[in-house]
């Protein structure tokens, strides 16, 4: 029996200080986000920030199987879940909008243009099923949109959506290394950029920003692609974050432009000693805004699907939370429901 408890006592989780991460973040040295980000064997790296080398599946694995998970707050889940949405006023191109399809999915009207952002209209990311299923009707989409794809991680580049937009001639803007993966679907017309690249479709520039995460797929060497965020300029400057630890980046893009509108990350952080890098909790998301200067920020990262401990509509629930205990925020922080929108204005 000792042998069995000294087994579980190493599965318990490490220790995780968030302070300390705090002061790692605030060292990291701007410059950093401009740098060389190639290694010579052809995969990519963040140069600001050493991605941690832990053994992941192991501790994935441990953690789950014995690990104490956190306790979490009740609160009233029908409050913070799904609202049916039937999309039709994408037809509209005069009504700006920007709609919450859940996770990182999330579709832009702007200046007759229709954005999708990391589309994840299918029922699941690899084997990880959807707890929130939508159906979403693809003949709302006017054709010739505009798909935004931030990193080839399934949950945020799904097969299954990117076929239904290829038949509607989508043009795709991807991060470097993933063009091929869209020609051999179909796609007709794909721009890949590097960190700082910009294209300009119609009246609207596309630029893919640094992010701090990392790019896999099966079958494919871990950094293979590259990962970011967008900036996209029109009428109203909108940054989406795609998947990102909190980083030096948000400073730099504050002190860069004006942003209207912020779409970040505000989920899959549990367990903290786990996801920090690579994923930012609600706490972290109110800085980044901040930091941002932005006028409106929405979060994302939640609501359809379960990557992490923490409960599927929790981040919602902690960022109203989080206003209601600071309501300096109230007029810009708008935290929307998976269906919700908002018009732009």
């Amino acid at each position: 029996m000792a042998s069995v408890c000294t087994f579980i006592q190493c599965a318990s989780q490490p220790v995780f200080d968030e302070a300390e991460w705090l002061e790692q973040v605030k060292a990291e040295d701007i410059a950093q986000l401009y740098a060389p980000h190639l290694n010579p064997d052809g995969t990519f790296f963040n140069p600001w920030m050493e991605r941690p080398r832990i053994r992941r599946r192991y501790s994935w694995f441990r953690n789950h199987l014995f690990g104490r998970k956190e306790r979490y707050d009740p609160f009233p889940q029908e409050e913070y879940s799904f609202i049916p949405n039937d999309y039709t006023y994408l037809s509209d191109p005069a009504f700006n909008s920007i709609s919450f399809a859940g996770h990182a999915s999330i579709i832009i009207k702007m200046d007759a243009q229709t954005i999708f952002t990391d589309p994840f209209f299918s029922n699941a990311a690899l084997i990880r099923m959807k707890k929130v299923k939508i159906k979403f009707d693809f003949s709302q989409v006017p054709q010739k949109p505009v798909v935004l794809i931030s990193h080839n991680h399934y949950d945020h580049l799904d097969k299954y959506s990117v076929k239904k937009l290829i038949k509607k001639d989508a043009v795709f803007v991807v991060p470097l290394g993933l063009k091929p993966f869209f020609i051999k679907l179909g796609a007709q017309e794909v721009y890949e950029l590097d960190w700082w690249e910009s294209v300009s479709l119609g009246e609207i520039t596309y630029t893919l920003l640094p992010a701090q995460h990392w790019s896999r797929r099966i079958g494919q060497k871990g950094g293979k692609t590259l990962w970011g965020g967008y900036l996209i300029e029109g009428s109203k400057t909108i940054y989406f974050s795609g998947d990102t630890g909190y980083f030096k980046g948000f400073e730099e893009y504050g002190r860069r432009y004006r942003i209207d509108y912020a779409l970040m990350g505000a989920g899959a952080y549990e367990p903290r000693w786990f996801m920090h890098y690579a994923h930012m909790n609600v706490e972290e998301f109110f800085r980044a805004a901040d930091e941002l200067g932005a006028k409106t920020a929405i979060p994302m990262h939640f609501g359809i699907i379960s990557l992490s401990d923490e409960p599927l509509l929790y981040p919602l629930y902690e960022t109203v939370k989080f206003i209601n205990l600071h309501p300096e925020y109230s007029e810009r922080i708008h935290p929307l429901r998976v269906g919700g929108f908002i018009k732009i204005e």
